[in-house]
């Protein structure tokens, strides 16, 4: 049965500008009845970057509760087809604006509780995610409880793919990546890039906007290279402290393009042994915040 068949469209998913990506239905499994997303994207030398992208993607499939499965992928003349498991639930921009402010503290550190086995499963199978995101984290809802499910592993590296790793050239998304990814230092990468990325990620929820932020895109580069995570006035300084050391960065006092790689790579290494290496710390540190009851 080809793809066109076995699966039903119910409807278009993402915005317009996502769209730009490939094309993301909702649709039905007309042989388990089962509602599912479908991803697709045209072959054309326009979206040979993306098609790239979906085709690895489809190689990251999981058996592991918050992450994505990959339950078909199909490649036709003209079209790539990838069929992934559906959860309902909001990304988790959306259900921050649905918290009272008091609520946010505790929900952060539930978050990242409900996150951490997640996190420990990629680091025991060797995955830095690389597009760590609002959009890529998604709050399921239950009666009384909520489940964190990661998506979109379509520029996720395997930390044993030393050769390949050094090689490889990705573009990644402003706003939210480390340095070492928009250096494209892939061969040092491991779960601490992940970190950064959430530290930015929970900056942004809170201050409504991405931090260091500059509509030319050269300008937003070079200040994510040389500017600290800046403090704000809806992040009390003790969060602050904890979100400056998810984000650790080295301040590049001279282009990083007008330096001996070697040297950019060692300074970029040291920069990542001063982030928090697990969410477990980053934990500890807000329990302790929580338990001093400095609420905002």
């Amino acid at each position: 049965m080809e793809i066109s068949e076995r699966y039903q469209l119910k409807k278009r998913l993402g915005s317009q500008r996502k769209r730009k990506f490939g094309e993301l239905f909702l649709a039905t499994d007309s042989k388990t009845g089962s509602t599912v997303v479908l991803k697709t994207v045209r072959l054309d030398k326009n979206n040979s970057t993306i098609a790239d992208r979906l085709r690895a993607e489809s190689n990251f499939s999981f058996d592991f509760k918050g992450l994505p499965k990959t339950l078909h992928f199909e490649a036709s003349n003209s079209t790539l087809f990838l069929v992934r498991e559906y959860f309902e639930g909001v990304t988790l921009d959306v259900y921050w604006e649905t918290l009272k402010r008091k609520q946010r503290l505790p929900f952060v550190l539930e978050f990242l509780q409900k996150l951490n086995p997640i996190f420990d499963h990629l680091k025991h199978l060797g995955i830095v995610h690389c597009d760590i995101k609002p959009s890529n984290l998604l709050i399921e809802q239950g009666v009384d409880t909520f489940q964190v499910h990661l998506l979109d592993f379509g520029l996720s590296i395997k930390t044993s793919e030393v050769e390949e790793n050094k090689n490889r050239k990705l573009l990644f998304p402003l706003g939210y990546a480390s340095p070492e990814l928009l250096l494209n230092h892939l061969d040092i990468l491991d779960q601490r890039t992940d970190i950064f990325a959430l530290g930015i990620v929970l900056w942004r929820l809170y201050a409504g906007k991405l931090p260091l932020i500059h509509p030319n895109p050269s300008v937003f580069t070079n200040l994510q290279l040389t500017h600290p995570l800046p403090e704000h006035s809806e992040i009390s300084k003790r969060l602050h402290a904890i979100l400056l050391k998810m984000a650790y960065k080295h301040q590049f006092k001279v282009p990083p393009n007008r330096m001996d790689q070697s040297e950019v790579k060692e300074l970029l290494s040291i920069a990542m042994q001063e982030r928090y290496t697990s969410l477990e710390e980053i934990i500890q540190a807000l329990e302790l915040i929580l338990k001093k009851r400095f609420w905002w």
